[in-house]
């Protein structure tokens, strides 16, 4: 049996009520200034470079995104997003992530900044990171180096992951 209005509007716990994200996207940004030289890097929480990426037409407002941190390379100015996603076994997260790594989102970051890469990852936590119902799927779906399967929080595997990046992209002129 579905879920009428009837039955969602009187469900104690609402969609949007699950706030335990935000641990995730603090353990990143925390974990992103322990990784990265501060005199080498920048690391942003909460950016709002791309909140109006897409333009408003005749009047209306603007929309966007905004990315749980950008890195900035204090010597090249290049700048690189990163998405936090974190859920159970049940959620879709992981759906909401793939906007992020469509072909027009990739052409619209690069009329924006024209980089040779595309400048938005996402980092997966939790069982995002280790169910196989969604990790097979990511090498399938998302490029090479665009994602990061962040499995228990491991520290030195995400300064592995970021170092990586900012060399092959933020680095080079």
């Amino acid at each position: 049996m579905g879920m009428d209005s009837r039955r969602l509007s009187a469900r104690k716990r609402q969609p949007g009520h699950d706030r335990t994200f935000t641990a995730s996207e603090t353990n990143f940004v925390e974990a992103a200034h322990l990784c990265l030289d501060p005199k080498k890097y920048e690391v942003v929480a909460k950016p709002k470079d791309l909140r109006a990426v897409f333009p408003g037409q005749q009047g209306d407002r603007p929309f966007g995104v905004e990315p749980e941190a950008s890195i900035t390379s204090l010597r090249t100015g290049k700048k690189l997003f990163v998405e936090v996603k974190k859920q159970r076994e049940r959620g879709n997260a992981e759906e909401r992530a793939m906007k992020h790594h469509t072909v027009q989102f990739y052409r619209t970051l690069h009329d924006i900044y024209g980089y040779p890469y595309h400048p938005y990852v996402t980092v997966f936590c939790e069982e995002l990171a280790t169910l196989p119902r969604y990790t097979r799927k990511f090498k399938y779906l998302i490029e090479p180096d665009q994602y990061f399967l962040w499995v228990d929080y491991n520290l030195a595997l995400l300064c592995k992951y970021l170092k990586g990046r900012c060399a092959a992209w933020l680095d080079v002129p």
